[in-house]
């Protein structure tokens, strides 16, 4: 475990150091300007290192050499990060401590290399078939946490970063364990969560929700061929996404984005091949 403090704060987590005042029934959309600290200026974003982190983890690696040039290596991470990146509210950092948006509590990767081993050939045969080797690794990972956003100034503070209001009435994650088609169509169940309420930046937490989870395979395969003493000509064979898995990116959860409102629209890259030559020497 870790914890980081007086963390420097990206511009998308910038104070506002001139918010609205609000002032219920009497604040609106268009006296916005005229309720700020200082008319001078409209939003005034601060950057400071005054964000926190903490992070806890059990790690556990398994590696294995085996003979004829095999070896393998697992590792498994079980974590949880948090922080309080955000400023939603000026006035309450606090607003803002959940999980962070890197958070991925299970994390699974197996790797293996396999130099496969020479044979004793006639040359011509032994520079076809020796000299291979075979890669791979094999991630599996939770998704990433994200927020139901309002898409509108409700507080009325000129802030612009309001969450939505959570109605409660059941777990809102639907889970990845669903048909690509459902998941695609409505990846969390939209109806429980509404407009914040007036005056407020939303009850709703950050990053409650956990996007899809992320499987993926890639395998290399290789074969040196040498040249000259001091000189060897590489082939590689590389297959990103080998099976072609689909990797959603997270849903649309602006809940004034109306057509993209909960639906997944795009996705990691598909099986990809890629062939070189590298010369070492």
């Amino acid at each position: 475990g870790n914890k980081g403090t007086w963390f420097f704060a990206a511009a998308e987590n910038s104070r506002e150091l001139n918010p609205a005042i609000y002032i219920p029934g009497q604040s609106t959309i268009p006296n916005t300007q005229a309720r700020r600290r200082y008319q001078s200026f409209s939003n005034i974003g601060f950057y400071e290192s005054g964000n926190n982190t903490n992070y806890h983890s059990l790690v556990l690696n398994l590696e294995k050499r085996f003979s004829r040039g095999l070896s393998v290596l697992a590792n498994y991470t079980w974590s949880k990060k948090m922080d309080d990146y955000g400023w939603t509210n000026p006035y309450d950092r606090r607003f803002d401590y959940a999980l962070s948006r890197e958070d991925v509590p299970h994390n699974l990767k197996f790797s293996n290399v396999w130099e496969i081993p020479g044979m004793n050939l006639p040359r011509g045969l032994s520079a076809l078939l020796n000299g291979w080797a075979l890669n791979s690794l094999v991630t599996w990972q939770s998704g990433f946490p994200f927020s139901v956003t309002a898409g509108r100034d409700n507080s009325l503070r000129g802030v612009n970063r309001d969450r939505a209001d959570y109605i409660g009435g059941g777990d809102p994650n639907l889970g990845s364990g669903r048909s690509h088609g459902e998941m695609v169509a409505r990846f969390f169940d939209t109806s429980r969560f509404v407009q914040n309420a007036t005056g407020t930046f939303g009850n709703s937490g950050r990053n409650i929700l956990r996007g899809p989870r992320y499987f993926n395979t890639d395998v290399g395969l290789l074969k040196n061929n040498r040249v000259a003493e001091q000189l060897n000509l590489q082939f590689r064979a590389e297959f990103f996404n080998i099976f072609n898995n689909v990797n959603f990116n997270l849903p649309g959860s602006n809940l004034s984005a109306t057509a993209q409102y909960g639906r997944i629209t795009s996705a990691l890259d598909p099986r990809i091949l890629q062939f070189g030559l590298k010369l070492l020497f």
